[in-house]
This record gives C-alpha cells, sequence and structure tokens, in this order.
C-alpha cells in the first residue's frame, strides 16, 4: 500500500458487475464460519494472517445466539496496488442449528502519491497517465483476473465447508 499525504486512487470492484458476494448457510453450527473464515480467506487469497485484521466482532449468548463479525483483508500486489476485501459474518444459532449469512466485498486500489512538487506538475501527471494507460492497465486487468479466480476458489472452500447435509446459497448483489 501508498501511504502518502496526497494520492490519486483508482478503485474497481474486483466482483464487478456486481458489487457483492453473499453466501447464506442454514444448518447445524453456523458458528463454525467464525473459525473457518480467516483460514480459508488466507489459503485461497495466498496472503499472511497479519493481512487479515477482525475489525469488529459482537457476540450475544443466551438461548438464541447472535453472532457478527467484520473482517478486513488485504492482498499487496506492486508498490502501487493492493486488493481489499470487506468481508462480514452475521447469524444466530439455537441449541446447535441456525444460519449465517457471509457478505463479501473486493475492491482493486491503485494509488499514486502526489507528495512532492514534482508529482504534482504537469509534466509528470502527463508521464503517468501515459505510462498508466499504455503499459499499467494490462497489469490491473491481470490483477482483476487474479482477484475473481481467487475469490471463486474462497466462494467454493465455503461452500465446502457449509455442505454436511445443510442448506446452503450463494448469489451476487
Amino acid at each position: 500500500m501508498v501511504w502518502a499525504r496526497a494520492k490519486l486512487v483508482i478503485e474497481d470492484s474486483v466482483l464487478w458487475p456486481r458489487d457483492t458476494y453473499i453466501v447464506e448457510f442454514k444448518g447445524i453450527r453456523p458458528d463454525k464460519f467464525y473459525h473457518a473464515v480467516p483460514k480459508i480467506f488466507m489459503a485461497a487469497f495466498r496472503t499472511d494472517p497479519h493481512h487479515l485484521q477482525e475489525k469488529k466482532i459482537s457476540w450475544t449468548h443466551g438461548e438464541t445466539e447472535k453472532f457478527k463479525v467484520v473482517w478486513e483483508g488485504t492482498k499487496e500486489l506492486d508498490s502501487f496496488s493492493y486488493i481489499t476485501f470487506n468481508m462480514e459474518l452475521s447469524g444466530s444459532q439455537s441449541k446447535g442449528s441456525g444460519e449465517a449469512k457471509i457478505t463479501i466485498i473486493g475492491i482493486l486500489r491503485t494509488e499514486y502519491p502526489q507528495d512532492t512538487v514534482w508529482e504534482k506538475s504537469v509534466l509528470y501527471e502527463m508521464l503517468r497517465v501515459f505510462w498508466h494507460k499504455s503499459f499499467y492497465v494490462a497489469h490491473r486487468n491481470k490483477y482483476l483476473d487474479e482477484g475473481r479466480r481467487e475469490m471463486a476458489s474462497f466462494v467454493e472452500e465455503l461452500k465446502r465447508l457449509a455442505r454436511s447435509k445443510d442448506s446452503m446459497e450463494v448469489h451476487q448483489e
């Protein structure tokens, strides 16, 4: 990731033409996804554990357990581009049976720093635009394809985990 005070940011949805993948699960032990999602994410996207952060967790206990967990994962691609994935697991269970919903959003970001006088100049901007359109667009397209393949692998692993005589549905929004 580029850490800059001022920067030009270009974003594309990895899941285009949709924005979101949703995996819905009904069956035994929906809380099993809490431990499984990070492991599957790291395997599917080939990232280290420090690239996945648990941003929020809410778990209520009682007759019916309700849970909601939010993760943010990043995959660095080069010095300008990275993919960020926001995942939310929400659900409930009572006596070991219940439902869960996993919502996934993936965004490819390219950030060009604009901190120095040179990076803010018109000549630099013209050269950057030429370089981006002539050479870097092919890399971004490759990154989008790779992100889509990895997302398909991630969703397939979630499906595999859910396939123990339980019902599950996958769709995009």
